[in-house]
């Protein structure tokens, strides 16, 4: 047989809407800089979850910097603990294999940040992560 054609997933590589945002880091490591993916999360702050698959520990944050969602998750790919304490401890290796990332919440980017960082507060008290996942504070 010969190939002819290797394709990526077209399919994955668009992006599915804010509220079905439920991968894994291997893949937001390949869509991260698709154009689709990068237009949508440059251009939106937010509130997002990162769950431990192995444990079902999550870490609650919140993007509000420059490109906004794009440029956190970026980090996150590039060193897996995007400068957090708690997520420092852990091996980049680990955190390959067994972190998925999701979108909680999207907000213009012309909202004010405290805004923003009320609502993280927020779902880290609804969810718990303080407590028994990976917020320290």
């Amino acid at each position: 047989m010969e190939v002819l054609e290797i394709t990526r997933d077209v399919c994955k590589m668009e992006f599915p809407g804010y509220d079905k945002v439920n991968v894994s880091w291997e893949e937001l490591s390949g869509l991260i800089d698709t154009d689709a993916w990068k237009t949508a999360l440059a251009n939106q702050k937010g509130v997002y979850l990162i769950t431990d698959s192995s444990n079902g520990k999550k870490y609650v944050g919140s993007a509000t910097g420059e490109n906004m969602l794009w440029g956190r998750w970026k980090e996150y790919i590039a060193n897996g603990n995007g400068g957090n304490i708690e997520l420092k401890n852990l091996d980049f290796s680990y955190i390959q294999k067994n972190f998925r990332y999701s979108i909680l919440e999207i907000y213009k980017s012309t909202t004010d940040d405290d805004a923003i960082l009320e609502r993280e507060s927020w779902w880290k008290e609804l969810l718990m992560t303080r407590q028994f996942g990976y917020n320290k504070k």
